[in-house]
């Protein structure tokens, strides 16, 4: 069976940027696996409900995805993800830690030239700054030991969303050299504020004010649709030679912001 035939997994899919990614990739041909812990209205394809915050939670929804592929799997879109308004704790179990297990749980199954697409949030563009406190957490092989250190360190506390997802975007390019060899790619996205049910919650994590005047300045705020036909193109063969990099889908905020910055410095 060639890898076009073959299904896509992708996570979060009950609301926001996983359901619109399921929505497009549906009506562009592909079959769909849907994990999320919330059964959608209306899912087109096959759905496994899964609690992504432990490890437990993410190999068994790993393996109901193996037994709905038993030929493999063609690609991966890890889109789940909770707020920074969640416990830190579970922040970074879901948005960092179910986005590694899954991946490599489900890397044995990915047919050659799949691709796996993180997501990841234009927030965290300066996450090269905190590398190497990321891949404490990131790389460590003790989950448990490492969401401890990390709950002691009272800036991850105050800020577990912006961490969290500066250590997917260490991940995203960790995953790159490791599946290298494999030939999957693994790359990721990084939206700005975007029109979903989880907003409000950015905003309060984040700052109403900071958050609004980025919707005054842009226009609007982004579509889930805008960030899915992105993470399509990723998960598709045209692709085929964009590895272990990230794109940013923000309407043009950090741009604009760090033009700012440069300018002020003149």
């Amino acid at each position: 069976m060639t890898s076009s035939a073959l299904p896509l997994a992708i996570t979060g899919v009950a609301s926001g940027i996983g359901a619109a990614t399921a929505a497009l990739l549906s009506a562009q041909g592909y079959r769909l696996i849907g994990i999320d812990r919330t059964v959608p209205t209306d899912f087109p394809g096959e759905f496994v409900q899964a609690d992504l915050s432990t490890p437990a939670g993410v190999q068994q929804a790993a393996d109901r995805v193996i037994e709905l592929a038993p030929k493999g799997l063609r690609g991966l879109a890890n889109i789940a993800g909770v707020p920074g308004t969640a416990p830190a704790k579970t922040v970074l179990a879901v948005n960092v830690f179910a986005v590694r297990g899954l991946t490599r749980a489900l890397a044995p199954h990915f047919a050659e030239q799949s691709a796996v697409v993180n997501l990841a949030s234009s927030v965290a563009f300066l996450w090269r700054a905190e590398a190497s406190k990321c891949a404490q957490l990131t790389l460590a092989t003790d989950q448990e030991a490492a969401l401890s250190a990390a709950l002691e360190d009272a800036g991850i506390l105050e800020n577990s969303y912006l961490f969290s997802k500066q250590c997917v975007r260490l991940l995203t390019e960790q995953l790159s050299a490791e599946l290298l060899p494999k030939r999957i790619r693994v790359n990721s996205v990084s939206p700005g504020p975007v029109e979903t049910p989880i907003l409000e919650d950015f905003k309060k994590d984040h700052g109403r004010d900071k958050v609004d005047s980025a919707a005054e300045l842009l226009g609007r705020f982004a579509r889930p649709e805008e960030v899915a036909g992105v993470i399509s193109y990723l998960l598709s063969e045209q692709s085929g030679w964009v590895n272990g990099t990230d794109i940013r889908v923000d309407g043009g905020l950090m741009a604009y912001r760090g033009s700012a910055v440069l300018t002020a410095t003149q």
